[in-house]
């Protein structure tokens, strides 16, 4: 069983699946010139160059991909795996008014009925837990769905609480700058100098971490922030990488065909280095806790109801 932390009792409104909105927990992969995202909310394009006797235009380096295994305490390497998940619809329950809200959007009143008119429905999703892959990212790739079909996919990840937010004086296994201090030689003690006994180099060389991409920097070994948990919808025109050490919750399909998802990750076979997880306990004396409302249009789509895009915005 996965250790288990309190869940506050949140109602966490759904976001368009963005680069603009997602970039703290990963990357959005998808075609930049059919992305649903508003004009104001869109960053600039990667590279592209023609290919396949320009008839294809390839666009280079749509997420990274990390492999920080070599920082796992028990130093068994990890090699990339391709796994298939056939995830099926989730279980919703039907909606509940209720007087709470997320933290991160304020005042949302969810038992507003005004919008476009739409008869939709209100359903609600309950979010029981949450887990990271602390030295590797992972990516999914649904296959078969359109984005003209009412199969649609959420994405609901936390940002990290600092690790002195720890109630706890021993940490699971997780990626740190530094090893265990050693002794060093002489010529490593007179390398760090600047300008470099060795080199012309007048700064000293950048961190492992600096280097990576800001998606692939490990996120710390604290806990998540559940008062600022986040929900997007995405469609099937859209894949998603999770930054390593994003905490996030297990994939949720809804509509009513299960959606097949090629996933790409490292792995180590090292169970606690490849997945961590906690468990949301709700307090007894709670009706809910950590809760994604779902609202949808007549077609079966989901209504956007927080950042660019809000309300008029659908997938």
């Amino acid at each position: 069983m996965p250790p288990s932390i309190p869940s506050p009792t949140l109602r966490i409104p759904i976001e368009l699946l963005t680069q603009f909105s997602f970039s703290q927990f990963g990357t959005v992969i998808e075609n930049p010139t059919t992305s649903p995202a508003p004009p104001s909310a869109r960053l600039p394009p990667p590279p592209s160059v023609l290919a396949n006797q320009n008839t294809a235009l390839k666009y280079l380096d749509v997420t990274h991909m990390s492999d920080l295994y070599s920082l796992a305490p028990s130093r068994k390497p990890a090699h990339a795996a391709m796994n298939m998940f056939v995830c099926s619809p989730r279980d919703l329950r039907p909606h509940e008014p209720v007087a709470s809200m997320p933290s991160s959007w304020g005042d949302i009143d969810f038992d507003d009925e005004s919008g476009d008119g739409d008869a939709g429905s209100r359903t609600l999703f309950d979010v029981h837990i949450l887990e990271r892959h602390p030295f590797t990212t992972q990516t999914f790739i649904p296959l078969g769905i359109g984005a003209a079909e009412q199969t649609q996919y959420l994405v609901i990840v936390a940002p990290t609480l600092p690790a002195s937010r720890h109630r706890t004086d021993k940490h699971p296994p997780y990626p740190t700058p530094e090893r265990a201090k050693k002794r060093r030689s002489v010529r490593e003690i007179f390398a760090r100098a600047r300008p470099s006994p060795f080199s012309n180099e007048a700064a000293p060389p950048a961190s492992s971490y600096s280097r990576l991409h800001p998606s692939q920097r490990p996120k710390g070994p604290g806990l998540p922030d559940l008062r600022n948990v986040r929900a997007f919808v995405a469609s099937g025109k859209q894949a998603v990488t999770y930054g390593a050490g994003t905490w996030h919750a297990p994939m949720v399909v809804l509509g009513e065909e299960a959606v097949d998802f090629v996933v790409v990750q490292f792995v180590n076979g090292v169970g606690i280095e490849d997945c961590q997880e906690v468990e949301l306990k709700v307090d007894e004396r709670a009706e809910e806790g950590i809760t994604v409302a779902v609202d949808t249009d007549v077609r079966g789509r989901v209504v956007v109801k927080a950042g660019p895009g809000a309300v008029k915005a659908k997938l």
